[in-house]
């Protein structure tokens, strides 16, 4: 008879080992209830009636709750850690604004303005087309989606999954890791953002590693995001 001792987690699985199964365990169930409930369509087609905006509202919301607050709360609760050992911090400002403020006016140059003539992009961008034709309803959307959409991406990918595999993989190994569910998050997205966000992921991975802290990434990722919805709704 085969012991049941094979299903003792302790015994199965060796003591150093249980942290970074744990954090790729639990980041894959995590994005697939994401996915699966988080969705724009889900909202859609659960709330009957609920407007494309107020959909995008939820697809932000979700994320936030799943990929925020959850890994902050498994982090906390689950893990017994502190939040400031996954990035949490202000880190080395300096050296973090002075990266973003050399890579910012380069990505906008090179890869954010020419995407106004991508037509993909464009019939992607705003998420929300109701949104497209009032620059208050942009604003509005934009500033929900910068307070809780890339708060709760960048705590997830850059701060649960880079932070908490770092000291068991290596931080190079680390990086590779994050960018592959984030890379398959964005399948269905226009395909040059597809090919984007495995070098965005590998250069805000490098961002949180070489400034401690997940708020950098965080800065640049917004400032991608907004500058990018912005340069396409002026154009419209």
């Amino acid at each position: 008879m085969i012991s049941l001792n094979i299903l003792n987690i302790k015994h199965a699985i060796p003591r150093d080992e249980l942290k970074p199964i744990s954090v790729l365990f639990l980041s894959v169930l995590i994005l697939a209830i994401h996915k699966t409930f988080g969705s724009i369509p889900f909202a859609q087609q659960i709330f009957s009636g609920t407007s494309e905006y107020g959909a995008v509202i939820y697809m932000f919301l979700s994320t936030f709750i799943l990929l925020g607050l959850a890994p902050l709360l498994l982090i906390n609760l689950g893990f017994k850690e502190s939040i400031k050992n996954y990035g949490l911090i202000i880190g080395d400002w300096k050296t973090g604004l002075k990266i973003i403020a050399i890579l910012f006016p380069v990505i906008s140059l090179f890869v954010l303005y020419p995407s106004i003539y991508n037509q993909e992009m464009v019939n992607f961008y705003p998420q929300s087309k109701e949104a497209a034709g009032s620059i208050k309803l942009v604003l509005k959307l934009e500033a929900i989606r910068i307070l809780i959409l890339y708060t709760g991406w960048e705590i997830f990918f850059r701060g649960f999954m880079l932070f908490g595999l770092r000291k068991h993989v290596g931080d190079a190994m680390a990086i590779c890791i994050q960018i592959i569910p984030s890379c398959l998050w964005h399948i269905g997205m226009p395909t040059g953002e597809i090919f984007a966000s495995i070098f965005g992921g590998i250069l805000f991975g490098m961002m949180a590693l070489k400034t401690g802290s997940i708020l950098y990434p965080y800065i640049l990722h917004c400032l991608i995001g907004f500058t990018l919805d912005l340069f396409i709704v002026l154009n419209m």
